[in-house]
């Protein structure tokens, strides 16, 4: 009698555990199908208007970096295993004109020593942090990548989007620098808001 109760115990169990990882990877993949949609995306990134919350880090060269700055800044958001946010860095040398006006940020995640050797193909001009554990993404709540966020020189953001190539990137610079836009046809480069 006492053999019967004790395997529909375990029975009960083994159900609620299954029950429990059915009801997390559903709630997942909906998460996930919710970041990619367009109202997910726009939800991305600190509210356009709004002052960028502040945060510090270290880039690889072990310089102290703190968000936001005193000057028009571009915040990337990247990461050592993102195909597309290595083209993103591979194409960021169409920012050399900028730089001297403005701050190019880019916050990695990796290990140190991976981030390390994805800066290490970066334009002298960007400053690369470790990003490790996520805490600045998750601190400006982005969850896709590659990402960019435009900081005026007060550190209001300007505007935040997802970067596909390099006029993403020129419109990011545009944003931050309050000038018109290199052409009409971004909206293929860049999505969102």
């Amino acid at each position: 009698m006492l053999t019967p109760t004790l395997i529909s115990l375990y029975v009960t169990w083994v159900l609620l555990i299954v029950l429990a990882y059915s009801v997390f990877v559903l709630y997942r993949h909906f998460g996930q199908l919710y970041v990619n949609s367009p109202a997910g995306r726009a939800e991305q990134g600190p509210e356009v208007g709004s002052a960028l919350l502040s945060a510090t880090g270290l880039d690889t060269l072990g310089r102290s970096v703190v968000l936001p700055t005193s000057q028009r800044t571009i915040l990337l958001f990247a990461d050592v295993t993102c195909d597309l946010c290595a083209g993103i860095r591979d194409s960021s040398s169409v920012l050399t004109d900028f730089a001297d006006r403005l701050s190019v940020i880019v916050a990695c995640g990796g290990s140190q020593q991976d981030v390390s050797a994805w800066a290490g193909r970066a334009p002298d001009f960007m400053q690369v942090i470790c990003d490790e554990k996520l805490a600045i993404a998750g601190r400006y709540k982005v969850d896709t990548l590659p990402y960019a966020i435009a900081v005026d020189a007060s550190g209001i953001v300007k505007a935040k989007s997802i970067v596909n190539g390099s006029e993403g990137l020129l419109w990011a610079v545009h944003q931050a620098l309050d000038i018109g836009l290199v052409s009409e046809n971004h909206s293929s480069e860049v999505t969102g808001t």
